[in-house]
């Protein structure tokens, strides 16, 4: 009866740190964002304005119905134009897009 209780100790005993072991091996998938603790924000709205020399373009937050100011790259100060709905990421805290989406198009709309 003995050797059956301390086998029994040592089985368990063993399962418990293999699973342990198991437990530690996941890895999370995580953004770079996350990893660094930054906040992305999105915003939504339609353009009001776009400025091609400062690279900055106006977006009237649809939630909110303030007008904010973003700089964008040349590439997207290329594709958007004035009336566009646009979605931007930006990092929390500043006003550097990260990427600027058309939502729907001016020229489309007409």
């Amino acid at each position: 009866m003995k050797k059956i209780i301390a086998v029994a100790a040592v089985l368990l005993f063993v399962l418990g740190f293999t699973s342990f072991t198991f437990a530690q091996g996941k890895k999370h998938k995580t953004t770079k964002a996350a990893q660094e603790n930054i906040e992305i924000r999105i915003s939504r709205g339609n353009v009001v304005s776009v400025d091609q020399t400062n690279k900055q373009i106006v977006v009237k937050d649809s939630k909110t119905g303030t007008d904010r100011t973003f700089v964008v790259s040349e590439k997207a100060i290329a594709v958007v134009k004035v009336g566009d709905e646009v979605k931007v990421k930006v990092k929390s805290g500043s006003n550097n897009a990260e990427s600027v989406k058309v939502v729907k198009s001016e020229s489309k709309k007409k």
